[in-house]
């Protein structure tokens, strides 16, 4: 009796383990569908809605970056928007990874 009972138990805990799996691999993959939904945004030829859609910043940075860029020209490396106000270090890291600079040469002729 006792031996058909761990056996029992055993089977229930397996069967509760398994259940678990499906609920990490889904919460696994919602994960990565967020992630993959930001692209990079070239922050030289973007609008201040596609720059705002970086994590990390809102409308307010994105609209000092725009005044940044309509005054000094276009970014020439990520590291220039550490000169925009309000871009640290920390959040500069934050926002590397969607960034691209690529100037739009027609765009800037002065």
């Amino acid at each position: 009796m006792i031996k058909g009972f761990l056996t029992v138990s055993g089977l229930l805990i397996l069967l509760s383990l398994s259940s678990l799996q499906p609920t990490i691999v889904h919460a696994g993959a919602i994960e990565n569908t967020h992630k993959a939904a930001v692209s990079v945004i070239n922050v030289n030829t973007a609008s201040a809605e596609e720059i705002a859609s970086i994590p990390g910043l809102g409308d307010k940075k994105s609209q000092a970056i725009i005044k940044y860029r309509e005054k000094h020209g276009p970014f020439a490396k990520p590291e220039d928007l550490k000169k925009v106000g309000g871009i640290g270090n920390k959040l500069f890291e934050k926002i590397k990874p969607y960034v691209a600079i690529k100037a739009d040469p027609a765009k800037y002729e002065k």
